[in-house]
């Protein structure tokens, strides 16, 4: 592919890239989501004025993985969630439950990937170990999902004052007209994405104003330094708005809430450590661990030597043929230097360009695969959808022979035919 086509080709991806912001809602293919499909769970856990501990129990279902049913006000869902809490031996501690509908009038809602139910659930308990496992039933399909994973929390020695990270936007939102931090409810998880978010780490010594950490990502040191930003407040947790956000009253007692910020955009995927010292000491205070994950990775970028292979329609045979040529084991890291030459935000470790490449690849392999099998990105449908995006209109008619015929429009210049001669669903371009 010759250097115009492939401006042309990066201009019509950042346009698109950028028109249509990414949002994370999808389920990673890892192990820890492959029975848990239903929902997205988080604990925190804050001390309250009355010696007992707040464990605020949030969740979020999305809208892809309920069933909606048409009515006559557009299409409904429901959902109910049990979460029952044991203690550490299995013994029944506390249950509560959440039932709710989901109304929405367009059904492009009901198969959104960045839509979502959140909710939130207080347990006041007794300080200790507790076991929150959930249960939760679509209502419409009445499938229960059981799922293996519970959350946790374990109060040792290791945490002493310090409690783990949260998690939160940076840009802030809106609750009764004021702005305020919202929790961003990935389990726990930080993700990988073109936004920001801010780590909050919370002290029960609120005299401390030394707190120094260091933050790993993988084999590299991302931070390293004393955390000059801090407030003392009470952290607590509310739904506002569809959106869980930690507020300052409440019965909750005050901690020192440390906050690390413009950080989270310089993390690879991952595992990340944080290592919090006290003073200049040279042991580890408390050491806590996260992994950033993308959430909504493109399958086509799951597999490093296909994602490689595919690059077929943004560059040539030859620079393919070169990156392969290393051994398997690089071929990632090889993946993201090519990519990294049309990087728009080269500041951060996400790529906008390449991520909607690949999502284009998926695009294609999911709509315009054929009944012989073929691919959908090596049809010329998807050479072309790939290349340019979505067309901005799309008109299906039938010729003179009686076969379907599709007509993409782009603009005056650009407008392409293409006819399923043989019915295959191949639809060959015409023009």
């Amino acid at each position: 592919m010759n250097k115009v086509k492939i401006k042309s080709l990066l201009l019509s991806i950042i346009i698109t890239a950028f028109a249509f912001s990414q949002n994370h809602s999808n389920y990673p293919d890892h192990p820890e989501f492959q029975n848990f499909k239903f929902l997205y769970s988080e604990l925190n856990v804050f001390p309250s004025v009355n010696n007992n501990w707040v464990y605020y129990y949030s969740f979020r279902v999305p809208y892809n993985h309920l069933v909606f049913v048409k009515d006559v006000n557009g299409y409904k869902a429901g959902f109910s969630l049990v979460v029952e809490v044991t203690d550490t031996l299995g013994n029944f501690v506390d249950r509560q439950i959440k039932e709710d509908k989901i109304q929405v009038n367009d059904y492009q809602e009901t198969d959104s990937d960045i839509l979502f139910y959140q909710g939130l659930m207080t347990f006041h308990l007794p300080k200790g170990n507790y076991n929150f496992l959930p249960l939760i039933t679509d209502i419409n399909s009445k499938d229960e999902l059981k799922p293996k994973k519970k959350e946790n929390f374990t109060f040792t020695d290791k945490y002493k004052n310090l409690l783990p990270p949260i998690i939160v936007n940076s840009n802030k939102g809106k609750c009764n007209n004021e702005e305020i931090s919202v929790l961003t409810n990935y389990e726990g998880f930080i993700p990988f994405t073109n936004n920001d978010y801010d780590i909050i780490i919370p002290s029960a010594d609120t005299p401390i104003n030394n707190l120094k950490a260091i933050v790993i990502n993988n084999d590299d040191t991302v931070f390293n330094g004393y955390l000059k930003e801090s407030s003392v407040f009470s952290l607590n947790l509310q739904l506002c708005d569809s959106q869980i956000v930690i507020g300052q009253l409440g019965g909750i007692v005050p901690t020192r809430n440390f906050i690390i910020k413009n950080l989270c955009k310089q993390f690879y995927e991952g595992n990340i450590t944080f290592l919090f010292f006290k003073g200049d000491e040279q042991k580890p205070y408390v050491t806590f661990y996260r992994q950033c994950l993308w959430f909504d990775k493109p399958l086509a970028l799951m597999n490093p030597e296909f994602a490689i292979k595919i690059l077929k329609y943004m560059t040539g045979e030859e620079e393919v043929d070169k990156m392969l040529g290393v051994k398997e084991k690089n071929y990632s890291k090889e993946l993201y230097k090519f990519w990294k030459k049309y990087d728009p935000t080269p500041s951060t470790q996400y790529n906008e360009v390449m991520n909607e490449y690949y999502k284009r690849v998926d695009y294609t392999s999911k709509n315009f695969s054929t009944i012989g099998n073929k691919k959908g990105f090596d049809t010329d449908r998807g050479k072309i959808y790939i290349q340019l995006g979505k067309p901005k209109r799309i008109e299906r008619s039938s010729n003179n022979e009686g076969k379907v015929v599709e007509t993409w429009y782009y603009d005056q210049q650009k407008i392409f035919i293409f006819v399923d001669k043989l019915g295959t669903g191949e639809f060959p371009m015409q023009k």
